[in-house]
């Protein structure tokens, strides 16, 4: 089951797609530390989520082609008096009316004294990404940590340099070094163990295969257990993400 799936049962495929195209490409700025495109597209996130709470609320939605009334403290207090889930009612709209307030305040979509910056797009990045969790579990009764397995796995999908067939796996770039190759197999699916991935990226000398993992392992990428299993680190997804964005 997919993020994507799950929407699209609830909201239709215009609604699904709109959405994750803008939490995809907030994800993607924020790994590439480019601030303000990151900060930019919260606000089509934030129209595109709106058009959920009105399905939620009233039955029915603005088109995308039409224009949604300013985002004011009445239209939050419309969503509180309606008939719905508090979630939907309450908790996210006051969660995208941050996010909203950000992207228009702080210099993103005006000039302010304040430009765009790290601080204030990690915390769109993680509201974006409890907003979208947030309906996920509520449109699919799964429980928090299956549903934060498929909002992780959202940005991940898109690696369209690994090929898989049944019980093949390749990276399909043959320029990517053995190093940053390990990097995208974690990221893909961890933990792997080292024969595995050595065998997926057909390097043949053992020992300086070791090496590299081992160097991955001290800076702190991956974790390299005694019984050879890797593990990618929070820092070790980022670096991969960077590296899979760089390809694009």
């Amino acid at each position: 089951m997919s993020a994507f799936a799950i929407l699209e049962s609830a909201y239709g495929t215009e609604i699904a797609q709109k959405v994750l195209d803008a939490y995809r490409t907030i994800e993607e700025n924020f790994v590439v530390k480019k601030w303000k495109p990151s900060e930019l597209d919260a606000g089509h996130f934030v129209e595109a989520v709106r058009r959920i709470l009105e399905l939620e609320l009233t039955g029915s939605f603005t088109p995308f082609s039409g224009k949604l009334s300013n985002f004011s403290d009445t239209v939050i207090k419309s969503y509180e008096n309606a008939t719905g889930h508090e979630s939907f009612r309450m908790l996210i709209p006051r969660a995208l009316k941050s996010i909203y307030n950000i992207r228009n305040k702080r210099g993103v979509g005006h000039i302010k004294d304040i430009s765009p910056n790290e601080m204030d797009s990690t915390y769109i990045l993680y509201t974006v990404k409890w907003v979208l969790s947030e309906i996920v579990r509520l449109k699919s009764s799964l429980t928090i940590p299956q549903t934060q397995k498929i909002i992780d796995e959202t940005v991940e999908r898109q690696i369209e340099m690994i090929w898989k067939d049944t019980d093949l796996t390749r990276i399909l770039d043959t320029k990517i070094s053995a190093r940053n190759q390990v990097l995208i197999l974690l990221f893909h699916d961890s933990p792997r163990n080292e024969s595995d991935l050595r065998s997926i990226i057909e390097y043949k000398n053992k020992t300086n295969f070791l090496k590299i993992l081992q160097k991955l392992h001290k800076e702190r990428f991956i974790e390299l257990k005694s019984d050879g299993n890797c593990h990618i680190s929070p820092t070790g997804i980022v670096e991969a993400e960077t590296i899979i964005l760089s390809k694009k």
